[in-house]
């Protein structure tokens, strides 16, 4: 009889507590449906100008805003996105460099409970080597939480990054609300072929670290069958290391270069979830399960009924 009563209010405790869930506000990270636990991520593709801090800056804040008000955990924004892409002999002003430091910390206190990746050149802290990395920074809460170097540095066709960068050779996942990604910069995810002009592949380094996730920030211009290229690079990452991946892209133009947008989401079977638009600024949204690692659009929170 002790037994039955027992049995009885740790049954009348429990319905309790999944009642209590349902009058919870809503939460950006927290679900008791399905494996219990979602983050939600959000894909900014922007049309920035090179140097033009101010509107850079303003661009960032704004989808940072909107990310916040869809309960978005964590926002994406593309290769050197603060300064925008090639800043080519900018690089070599120490206001330049000095002004995305700045930027990055202004764009940090936007940052309420919402971490933002954001690219920029940093300065290397070592006298070998060149003066800058082509960085990814973390934010959060006004502060720089983590910073991710790129190691592959095109120097070809369009592209002089090794004229200003330092190359990394350093790896580490990063991690956001407990959750481990693998962020890398544009380059560093098309490796995957063995390419001779480079000595490393980033990700068999980082998947050592089991991350549950790969997020690249890229600059990617456009030629006529570049968007196929990409896709094929992005989904033999995706097999190769058996994990969903979020893809961020450039979208506008520079001089004569012109980034095509495109902006990509696969799940971890390697198809393609959504596509952002072509040519076009966009900002979409996905839900990330952290245990079963699914990933799927999310309806905006502006869209659903009451």
């Amino acid at each position: 009889w002790r037994v039955h009563c027992k049995i009885k209010l740790l049954r009348a405790k429990h319905r309790r507590f999944i009642l209590s869930l349902h009058s919870l506000p809503l939460s950006r990270s927290f679900s008791y449906e399905g494996t219990g636990f979602f983050m939600r991520i959000a894909l900014a593709q922007l049309n920035y100008t090179i140097g033009d801090f101010q509107n850079n800056v303003l661009k960032i804040k704004e989808s940072i805003r909107k990310a916040i008000s869809e309960k978005a955990d964590l926002i994406v924004f593309s290769e050197l996105s603060i300064c925008a892409y090639p800043p080519q002999d900018f690089l070599e002003f120490d206001d330049f460099i000095q002004r995305c430091q700045n930027a990055a910390l202004d764009i940090a206190k936007e940052c309420t409970g919402i971490t933002a990746i954001l690219g920029l050149p940093t300065i290397n802290p070592k006298i070998e080597g060149k003066n800058l990395f082509n960085s990814a920074v973390i934010v959060k809460d006004g502060a720089i939480l983590d910073t991710v170097h790129k190691s592959l540095l095109p120097t070809y066709d369009i592209f002089d990054e090794y004229r200003y960068f330092e190359p990394n050779r350093e790896f580490h996942c990063i991690v956001v609300d407990g959750v481990k990604i693998a962020l890398t910069i544009c380059e560093d995810l098309w490796n995957v072929e063995d390419d001779p002009n480079y000595v490393s592949c980033p990700m068999d380094t980082l998947i050592e670290e089991k991350p549950k996730l790969m997020v690249n920030i890229a600059a990617s211009p456009f030629n006529y069958e570049h968007a196929e290229q990409r896709r094929a690079i992005l989904l033999r990452n995706v097999k190769q290391y058996n994990l969903p991946l979020l893809y961020v892209n450039h979208v506008g133009a520079q001089t004569e270069i012109i980034f095509d947008g495109g902006s990509i989401a696969l799940d971890k079977s390697g198809k393609i979830l959504d596509e952002l638009n072509y040519f076009k600024e966009d900002l979409r949204f996905f839900d990330f399960d952290i245990e079963t690692l699914m990933l799927s659009s999310a309806e905006p929170v502006s869209a659903r009924k009451e």
